[in-house]
């Protein structure tokens, strides 16, 4: 009798690259927090292996500088914004409700990370910035990814008003957690989720 077949398990990591793993995922960690607390000028690769409980040596062994953690730490907040746009793209339908709950999970995540993400805005390298726009408009490849919510317009008129869509929600949140712009959070919520469903709508 022919033995069933069964789904192949992942191969485990070997212990010394999980070790490999959490030590800089520590040491990025430690990093964000250090810069939150005393600036990316005021926190010196020491202070981190210090805070990490490692060597200066080990840093260098991950990184090659401060540049390349805060680079690290901005790859982080895109991969973040990625997953919330393939969360947009895998609801079920753009209904206002699934649209607003889809935002407050936007601006949760900002929340969570708001402190870090406008040090690692304000000190990035020059080369990073010039990845700012690519990131974005990767962002706006996996909102239209399966077309399911996009049949009604071409292919690039799906793009653009994805790319528009996104850039105006990450201009208005930085204007709003960073630039003073006092809006009461509901109210923001649900004018971002009008200007989102009409975005989506067939062109009359």
């Amino acid at each position: 009798m022919r033995a069933p077949v069964t789904m192949t398990q992942a191969k485990p990591l070997p212990l010394r690259k999980q070790q490999k793993n959490y030590t800089r995922q520590r040491l990025l960690q430690v990093s964000r927090e250090l810069f939150v607390m005393h600036g990316t000028h005021g926190t010196g690769i020491d202070d981190i292996a210090r805070a990490a409980g490692t060597s200066r040596a080990t840093v260098y062994t991950h990184f090659t500088g401060k540049p390349d953690i805060i680079r690290e730490l901005l790859a982080d907040m895109w991969d973040r914004g990625l997953a919330r746009a393939e969360d947009f793209d895998a609801l079920p339908d753009v209904s206002a409700p699934r649209v607003r709950a889809w935002l407050e999970e936007v601006l949760a995540g900002w929340d969570n990370y708001a402190d870090s993400t406008k040090v690692v805005l304000r000190d990035m390298p020059a080369d990073a910035q010039a990845e700012c726009q690519t990131r974005i408009e990767a962002q706006a490849a996996a909102l239209v990814a399966t077309r399911k919510k996009w049949m009604h317009f071409t292919e690039d008129e799906a793009r653009r008003r994805a790319f528009l869509l996104l850039q105006q929600l990450h201009r208005s949140l930085l204007a709003w957690y960073y630039g003073g712009w006092q809006q009461d959070r509901e109210a923001l919520i649900a004018t971002l989720t009008d200007i989102w469903c009409a975005t989506l709508q067939p062109q009359r």
